[in-house]
């Protein structure tokens, strides 16, 4: 006969596995043409690709407003962060 060890006690804790890296959820996705209210700034939303999206953020009132591009987790996060609330959406087209 062969010996067998005895059984380990098992942990009380169950193994924890790694959260995927999911992007925050906002309550409206981001769309071409969104205008979100920042702080005491707007920001708008122009194109979106599938990592990049192009965007303006300056006071309301301004005159020039230069372009910037920045990757799509970073402005969901930007605007969750800073508890950005929609103002505009674009008409959706039936």
């Amino acid at each position: 006969m062969t010996k067998t060890k005895p059984l380990a006690a098992k942990s009380k804790t169950p193994a924890v596995k790694k959260p995927k890296a999911a992007r925050p959820i906002l309550k409206q996705p981001l769309v071409t043409g969104q205008l979100w209210r920042v702080m005491d700034m707007n920001l708008r939303v122009g194109l979106i690709g599938k990592i990049l999206v192009h965007y303006k953020l300056a006071k309301p009132n301004a005159v020039r407003i230069p372009n910037s591009v920045s990757g799509k987790t970073t402005v969901e996060e930007y605007l969750k962060k800073n508890k950005a609330v929609l103002i505009e959406s674009p008409a959706v087209v039936a």
